[in-house]
């Protein structure tokens, strides 16, 4: 259930049923089962034999491939939807300068379609799903086909242009960025089941479930043993191989652990903070060895070999780096 005005988006691996779930809110695809309701109105029941055919469900639909016309002018390209639903053409040409100008590409409408740049045709399309007032803006990861810097410039586009529209927007997705800074809610899947569905932050900090943990960012897991845990599901673990390092968490399963368990315990790199190890290992932290630095602009990204431990990826800032083969403490 969407409601109105949300960007509501599916995100989950290739092949999990993203885009064959949005053909069949489009109307390209027929479901085996089950019914779909714009507002009141049934789209699809086929337990009824209800199927309104696409052209008449009222949706935007802004395709990977962007399907831009070659052979039309931004102009007419933006106008296709307008004509095939016979309006004039005085308010065609007010409709379709309008949303031009809303997306960027006032003074085009003369250029031929094939003359564009990827982020041009992309916004075409877009103009294109909009001029009629859909009901739903349908997006099949609309921003793949974008360098990085031009695919970060369009999500913060479409972010304010959904917010001057107060649009429903259903957005198909495998990238975690993406989802994350757009959505208002996310749903994951995989191999067509929904695991999760909640507010970005809420699925980043509380997952479900393993894969949805996985899923959507990093994740390092350290394992020791269970110390204490209480009905709730709140969990301490003590770290093997750090003689004062306990972490408390909580835990997916109520009833799967007894005190002196063995467990893994799983939090964001960015939740982990990287000291030099000089002297003797503090409260609260696990030694390591940093076998590789890398230098990704915003920060610093290390791989540490952990005493009793696997290697693990953590974040660390980049004004005071540490070296490679350097003692260090999480």
């Amino acid at each position: 259930s969407v409601p109105e005005g949300e960007v509501f988006t599916m995100l989950g691996p290739s092949g999990c049923g993203k885009t064959t779930t949005l053909r069949m809110v489009a109307g390209l695809e027929s479901p085996d089962a089950g019914s779909i309701h714009f507002r009141d109105e049934t789209i699809v029941d086929i337990g009824r034999g209800v199927w309104v055919p696409p052209n008449k469900r009222n949706v935007g639909m802004v395709f990977q491939s962007y399907a831009i016309w070659p052979h039309m002018t931004v102009e007419e390209n933006v106008n296709y939807p307008l004509k095939l639903r016979g309006v004039s053409k005085n308010e065609s040409k007010d409709r379709v300068g309008g949303i031009l100008e809303l997306v960027g590409l006032g003074g085009l409408e003369k250029r031929q379609a094939p003359l564009l740049s990827g982020g041009q045709q992309q916004r075409v399309a877009l103009a294109r799903a909009l001029v009629y007032e859909p009901s739903v803006l349908l997006l099949d990861e609309p921003f793949s086909n974008l360098d990085t810097k031009l695919r970060e410039q369009m999500r913060m586009e479409v972010k304010l242009l959904q917010n001057r529209l107060k649009i429903t927007i259903v957005f198909v997705t495998h990238d975690q960025v993406e989802a994350l800074s757009l959505s208002d809610r996310i749903m994951v899947m995989n191999l067509g089941v929904p695991q999760q569905v909640g507010g970005p932050k809420d699925l980043y900090e509380d997952p479900a479930n393993p894969f949805v943990r996985d899923f959507l960012g990093k994740t390092v897991l350290l394992h020791g043993s269970v110390q204490t845990m209480n009905q709730s599901g709140q969990i301490a673990v003590a770290l093997d191989g750090a003689a004062d390092c306990v972490l408390f968490g909580r835990t997916y399963s109520t009833d799967g652990f007894n005190v002196g368990d063995a467990a893994y315990m799983a939090m964001r790199p960015e939740d982990v903070e990287v000291l030099p190890g000089k002297g003797k290992v503090p409260k609260g932290a696990i030694e390591g060895e940093v076998e590789a630095a890398l230098f990704v602009g915003e920060r610093m990204e290390y791989r540490i070999k952990v005493n009793e431990q696997n290697s693990v990826l953590v974040y660390g800032e980049r004004h005071q780096p540490v070296k490679e083969n350097d003692k260090v403490f999480l």
